[in-house]
């Protein structure tokens, strides 16, 4: 028989910043005779997603349900052995577990993980509220990891909160600035979609570029006019020397700093507090009415002055932060960082006309991290690399988004169908472990879990200790692709499709979903993403919402939960869009449409810019009248870490890949035949340690240890170890060597780890 040739669209969107992408699939009964980009994308997927098909294909997919037997880690490795079961006895088997620790100490004792490998919806961590949150809620509620803490980048959101009210800044287009300072990041790798390219455009009209990481990374090979290999975790120090110099010779633009910042604002010595008039607004010394006023009437408010006011020692903010800096000398900085004291002025000049690119990296997944993220603001703030902040919504109404990816689907999904969560505990995503395993550490016991879209074994910190709380748990379930180190620990594992299995829609841009804000030169238009699913699901494989709706009608819930399937449930959804009067851009959307092209560009007017701040005083702040840290402030790793952490040599970093997102795609085989997943070594480090190139080696710590592939090079600085984020016991896993400290924010602290290693 002659089966017909079929074109349609997947997507791709897991937690990586280039997300979402979409693809034209050309099949021929279940085989894919096609796979490549959907040529209605401005810029090209990046090489994770083209391994979608061979995700479909791989031979260690989860086909069927399947539960523990034997005692709990009692199998390979100290994991759990399974066999083949039904899909009413894994759903009846769920429902039990939940409900016996329900009746046990109540909801509030059992938890779900849902954290970021897969943005969709409704299958997926963005359709949680109304799918898995909203069974869960009308049951009586749960704990819900995702919302307290992160392991990615809450640092760098509440850094930036503390300066500017927001994460989303314009920054001074990348084509006007003589030079662009990377710091900690890599977007060659991770910002390929739109970052790198607008980066390009600025390197092709003469912009140079300063790149700040202790690797010389593909980012420094192909943008780095100066490559300053700084000494990881040191970063705050690296900007407060660079401070020194920009406040001691005068790159900065007084008036501006005194009228958009609280610079002029007059902080009580004694108390660190600011001085204030009767209705509680901060004063300021006026220098054309010579007298003290509230900075909402001040003419001419003085930022670098000191006063003695009614017996009480004050002076401003902005020399509290000049005062901050002033022992990060350049001799300072370069035995702090490692790096030539020159680099403090190479960097200092460039901020006369340039601009840092203030992103999450490497720099902020450290303990006191928000201090560096604060720091590297306020530089760009004093050099006039920052024209406010960027404002989401709709001109036609009051409708306010909180991030630019947002079109107003997840608003009406929220609003229809979401439901208040009855369970007030919060516990943070990167201490799940030490919640379960300590039930008095954050409020009470956790007799079960839930894990949906996560790894938390493969994701966050310290593997051995989130294994072993894993196991300990009354009940554990666990929706899989694949056999990962958490699905090991699962009394229940539901098998889940892949992309190519589930119908899908997904907001997203035209550039990659987490850079927009930083590349607003290429004018990033709102795009929908639609999948109608390629394929019949393999196995017994479901797509989570299905696995959802059984749940629900398991649990006595099935009339909330009304819809046939997935699809039918985006059906419902683009229908309410369409209704909204809120949002027109949807008036003409259909999931016909949607089908034929994949990806449908909204017209959604551009965000506009201002320095409307949603801080305290709707001032961009240079001093934290209310923070641990009232200034940014630099500690070593000697005031950080526990001494038994110290006695291990060499640093240990582990950043973001490119071939990888966490543990997404970690089984790729295509991409693990190009070297990525290999331990990076100074040559110097090696030879002392008896280690050449290709060496299988053991990398070891308190925490743990794991097994790499040995690159040695000059790559790297001496006494810095690289390893990609992720992974699993087979090809190394850089969790097993990290901690569960958190930052200020409860950021996970990836990059504040010491480790040895050796030849085996």
């Amino acid at each position: 028989m002659n089966e017909l040739k079929r074109t349609t669209f997947t997507t791709c969107s897991p937690h990586c910043g280039n997300n979402p992408c979409s693809f034209e699939v050309e099949t021929k009964g279940e085989e894919i005779s096609s796979f490549r980009a959907n040529p209605r994308m401005d810029i090209k997927p990046c090489i994770k997603g083209f391994q979608i098909p061979d995700r479909y294909n791989h031979p260690d997919r989860i086909l069927y349900p399947m539960k523990r037997i034997g005692k709990k880690g009692s199998g390979k490795n100290g994991y759990n052995t399974f066999e083949r079961i039904s899909w009413d006895e894994a759903i009846t088997s769920i429902a039990d577990g939940l409900n016996a620790a329900k009746v046990k100490s109540g909801n509030d004792s059992i938890l779900l993980y849902n954290y970021s490998s897969q943005h969709t919806l409704p299958g997926g961590r963005d359709g949680a509220p109304a799918t898995i949150m909203r069974l869960l809620n009308l049951w009586g509620g749960a704990i819900e990891a995702f919302n307290r803490g992160s392991l990615c980048w809450s640092a760098f959101l509440g850094g930036s909160d503390d300066v500017l009210g927001q994460w989303q800044i314009k920054n001074k287009k990348s084509d006007n600035c003589d030079w662009i300072i990377l710091w900690g990041n890599n977007p060659v790798e991770t910002g390929y979609r739109g970052l790198t390219q607008s980066l390009q455009e600025a390197k092709r009209k003469g912009t140079k570029f300063i790149v700040i990481d202790p690797m010389k990374t593909k980012t420094v090979q192909r943008f780095a006019d100066i490559h300053i290999p700084i000494e990881p975790s040191t970063d705050t120090a690296l900007a407060l020397g660079v401070l020194k110099i920009v406040l001691e010779e005068q790159y900065l633009d007084k008036d501006f700093l005194a009228k958009r910042t609280n610079a002029p604002f007059l902080v009580k010595k004694s108390t660190g507090k600011f001085i204030t008039d009767r209705n509680g607004d901060p004063l300021v010394w006026d220098e054309k009415l010579d007298a003290l006023v509230s900075y909402k009437v001040s003419q001419k408010p003085m930022i670098d002055t000191e006063k003695n006011i009614n017996g009480e020692k004050c002076t401003t903010s902005f020399k509290l932060l000049q005062n901050a800096s002033q022992k990060w000398t350049e001799e300072a900085v370069e035995k702090e960082c490692g790096i030539p004291s020159s680099s403090v002025h190479q960097i200092a000049y460039a901020l006369k006309n340039g601009k840092i690119i203030v992103y999450y990296g490497a720099y902020q997944r450290t303990l006191k991290g928000e201090n560096a993220v604060r720091a590297l603001h306020i530089l760009n703030l004093i050099s006039g690399a920052i024209d406010g902040v960027i404002n989401h919504g709709s001109t036609y109404t009051d409708t306010h988004f909180d991030r630019a990816t947002e079109s107003g689907l997840s608003k009406i999904m929220a609003e229809n169908w979401s439901v208040p969560n009855p369970v007030k505990r919060t516990i943070p995503v990167g201490k799940i472990a030490e919640a379960i395993l300590n039930p008095d550490s954050y409020g009470g016991a956790i007799h079960a879990g839930l894990f949906m879209w996560g790894n938390p074994i493969g994701q966050g910190g310290n593997s051995n200790k989130t294994k072993k709380a894993l196991l300990s748990l009354d009940f554990c379930a666990v929706s899989e692709i694949f056999l990962t180190p958490t699905a090991k620990c699962a009394d229940i594992i539901i098998p889940a499709s892949t992309w190519l299995e589930r119908s899908t829609i997904t907001e997203g841009m035209s550039v990659g979903a987490t850079f927009y804000h930083l590349i607003e030169e290429r004018k990033p238009k709102h795009q929908i993403f639609y999948s109608p699913g390629v394929l019949k699901p393999l196995g017994e494989s479901k797509d989570d919402f299905d696995f959802v709706c059984l749940l629900a009608e398991k649990m006595g819930f099935r009339k909330e939960f009304p819809w046939a399937d997935s699809k039918q449930w985006i059906e419902n959804l683009v229908d309410l869009a369409r209704k909204d009067s809120r949002f027109p851009w949807f008036e003409k959307i259909t999931t016909e449409k949607l089908e034929k092209n994949g990806v449908l560009t909204l017209d959604i007017p551009r965000a506009n810019s201002s320095w409307d701040l949603k801080t305290k005083h709707g001032r961009a702040q240079i001093y934290f009248e209310n923070k641990i840290h009232s200034v940014p402030e630099y500690f070593s790793s000697e005031e950080l870490l526990e001494s038994k952490q110290m006695k291990y040599p060499l640093k240990l970093i582990t950043p973001k890949t490119y071939f990888r997102a966490s543990s997404t795609f970690n089984n790729a085989n295509k991409l693990l035949r190009h070297d990525f997943n290999v331990a990076t070594i100074n040559k110097e480090d090696a030879k002392k340690r008896d280690i050449k190139n290709g060496d299988y080696i053991r990398l070891f710590n308190d925490f743990g240890e794991t097994k790499f592939v040995a690159k040695t090079t000059d790559v790297i600085r001496k006494g810095v170890v690289h390893i990609p984020a992720g992974g699993n016991e087979e090809l190394g896993m850089a969790n097993e060597l990290t901690g569960d400290m958190l930052s200020e924010y409860e950021n996970a602290t990836f990059n504040s780890y010491r480790i040895e290693l050796e030849r085996i």
